[in-house]
């Protein structure tokens, strides 16, 4: 019912641990790993694996094409209903996403999401994002609006979507357009998807509970040199100049997200490129058409 992608780059330390928990997923039928012309072992340890668990799919890319790409070539193989992303560095709360998939169908959703928590030196712990909600909802909020006011609280490996909702368009011509469209690599690739999921009108769940586990690296797309480099708010600020045209937005709602976007580029340090001048301009755009909408709106 219920299939795993996972796009793997070199990360055979902490892949076991992502297949691990898809595994004990008692609705998961089927567990498709791309490996994104890895030179570590990753391949060796996949086919080892396979010998035991046969719902797993193995593809390997003939070269490194990124995360955005691998993820949606797994799609195209998936032969379940529903889909999950899974980060071969993260991993699932089992019987947690038993209960999100429970939740998806019993309330007929085409996106439904839980809460993750974040695994520090500590241990592990409670993640609270200032998108998340206090109660289980279904189509309860602008999920558009609040998914550009707080950024992505909707985590890429604790929702499940309906593999229908994405037939139409998401694909890899989708992809590749939308890098054209930024001018480099587009990491945000899942917060890109599930805006346009919400600009699509589809139906979104929240369940209130804690369904994955995230494990985050500084090499990562959340990691601290996807802030140091601005790259992060040159994303949310090409996000918004894509999405914003013929949403209504009040002036509370912009001020609130012409805020985060400033505090991701408060994080830049002083990196020079031309490529790093170019994707600037997403952000000079973004400017632009917040104040031209707040100027419409006092007009």
């Amino acid at each position: 019912m219920l299939s795993v992608l996972i796009p793997s780059y070199n990360d055979s330390k902490n892949l076991p641990i992502a297949l691990t928990s898809a595994l004990a997923v008692k609705s998961v039928s089927e567990i498709i790993v791309v490996n994104d012309n890895s030179t570590d072992d990753t391949e060796e340890l996949i086919k080892e694996i396979k010998i035991e668990f046969d719902q797993i799919k193995y593809i390997k890319n003939k070269n490194n094409i990124g995360s955005g790409l691998s993820f949606i070539k797994a799609l195209e193989f998936s032969s379940n209903p529903y889909i999950i992303m899974l980060n071969s560095d993260d991993f699932f709360i089992p019987n947690a996403i038993d209960s999100l998939l429970e939740f998806s169908q019993i309330n007929n959703l085409d996106v439904a999401y839980g809460k993750m928590a974040i695994r520090k030196k500590s241990g592990i712990h409670n993640f609270k994002h200032p998108g998340y909600k206090k109660n289980t909802y279904i189509n309860g909020r602008n999920e558009l609006k609040d998914l550009l006011i707080y950024d992505m609280y909707t985590p890429s490996f604790g929702s499940i979507i309906k593999k229908k909702s994405l037939d139409s368009f998401y694909n890899f011509k989708y992809y590749q357009d939308l890098q054209k469209s930024y001018g480099g690599y587009f990491k945000a690739h899942d917060y890109d998807l599930f805006i346009n999921l919400a600009k699509r009108k589809k139906k979104f769940g929240f369940l209130n509970e804690t369904v994955c586990v995230w494990c985050p690296k500084n090499e990562s797309q959340s990691g601290n040199s996807y802030f140091d480099s601005g790259e992060s708010s040159y994303e949310s600020s090409f996000l918004f100049n894509r999405y914003f045209r013929n949403e209504k937005f009040d002036t509370s709602s912009l001020k609130l997200i012409l805020k985060r976007i400033n505090e991701k580029l408060s994080y830049k340090k002083n990196y020079h490129s031309k490529l790093n001048e170019k994707l600037s301009t997403h952000y000079h755009l973004f400017l632009e058409n917040v104040n031209k909408t707040l100027h419409n709106i006092k007009s």
